[in-house]
């Protein structure tokens, strides 16, 4: 099953209400994994039922005149020769048959009293209302949500876009930025999944804000890094400054300064990793650092599988590299430490003797 593939409401909903088999629970997950945008659809999904259950209907459904004009119909359809209740039960499709001289609806099978099946109408009526009312609450929504003007997104490659307002923006790898209609009349405001560095084109008047996994970062004018591939984001500024906040916390970071939210804490970090951006600049710069923390530079900058044998995770490189190839890089951190690279299909392997 591709990203694309939709999956019912019905089930969606017994997975909220924990009511799906192993199986579909399965399934579920399943569908959940293809595609980053599907968690946010079930939590949509969630907040929407969770919503439709305190929904009323706003007046009484009349379910005896709606029974009445059904009946109407059946009455309305030219008279047949006499059939007894056997006959009958065999030529209607309905669980129940109607008689032209009597206002009750019996049903057919025997042991079914004219209570039960009023009972089975209430219940008809009460799934009709909670039905319209789910389907007027789903309308409500969607009608209240800004229309998503366009939608950017990447998987193995690294690309720019110049928004609307000019502000230019570097997409990592595996990474979906949107925004709505009304991009640029009051406010700026973008939705980001993955990973982004932001080059803001100043408006004193029009804020630009993004909006990544709970966290808002709100600026004038100013470059910096956002990160946001999980419930964990990172902000690294480089000019200017900004504003970055959760539902319960709030700070200002300026040039050079970063910071990481998680679960509505900020916590700011002693400076940018210049490393950290180095997707979009290809430029990276160690100074006497383990060679474990190069790999994994490494390894997000170029995203490739690159894995370093333990016994050297704590010997120490000092070296610039500069838009240089990944064959390079690596040739140029082999020949230092005397490491021998090997490939084995995607993964790239480090191994050696230990430090010199």
């Amino acid at each position: 099953m591709n990203s694309n593939v939709h999956i019912p409401d019905d089930l969606l909903a017994r997975y909220v209400a924990g009511e799906t088999t192993p199986d579909e629970t399965r399934q579920v997950k399943a569908w959940l994994g293809q595609s980053a945008g599907h968690e946010e659809e079930l939590l949509r999904f969630q907040k929407i039922w969770e919503a439709a259950e305190a929904v009323k209907p706003v007046s009484e459904v009349d379910v005896e005149a709606a029974w009445k004009k059904v009946s109407g119909r059946f009455e309305a359809q030219p008279s047949t020769p006499a059939m007894n209740d056997s006959e009958v039960a065999a030529q209607n499709p309905l669980p129940f048959t109607i008689h032209k001289n009597d206002d009750d609806v019996r049903p057919l099978r025997s042991g079914k009293s004219p209570s039960s099946f009023r009972f089975w109408r209430a219940a008809a009526s009460i799934l009709i209302v909670m039905g319209l009312g789910w389907l007027g609450y789903r309308f409500f929504e969607k009608s209240n949500e800004p229309a998503i003007a366009s939608v950017l997104k990447t998987q193995q490659k690294t690309t720019e876009h110049i928004l609307p307002d000019g502000t230019k923006v570097f997409l990592n790898h595996n990474t979906t930025l949107s925004y709505a209609n009304d991009f640029g009349q009051d406010t700026r405001t973008v939705m980001l999944k993955g990973e982004a560095y932001f080059d803001v084109k100043r408006d004193e008047k029009r804020p630009f804000i993004i909006q990544a996994n709970g966290t808002e970062i709100k600026v004038l004018g100013t470059s910096f890094n956002v990160r946001a591939y999980d419930q964990k984001v990172n902000v690294a500024v480089t000019s200017g400054k900004v504003q970055f906040s959760t539902p319960k916390s709030k700070t200002l970071l300026v040039k050079n300064e970063t910071a990481t939210a998680q679960a509505d804490t900020i916590i700011k970090l002693p400076a940018v990793d210049l490393n950290a951006m180095a997707y979009r600049t290809k430029v990276f710069v160690f100074d006497k650092t383990n060679l474990g923390d190069v790999v994994a530079s490494l390894r997000e900058g170029y995203q490739t599988d690159i894995q370093l044998s333990g016994r050297l995770k704590n010997c120490q490189l000092t070296a610039r590299f500069e838009r240089e190839s990944l064959d390079a890089t690596l040739s140029v951190i082999a020949e230092t430490l005397h490491l021998q690279v090997t490939r084995k299909g995607q993964t790239i392997l480090l191994d050696g003797q230990g430090c010199p």
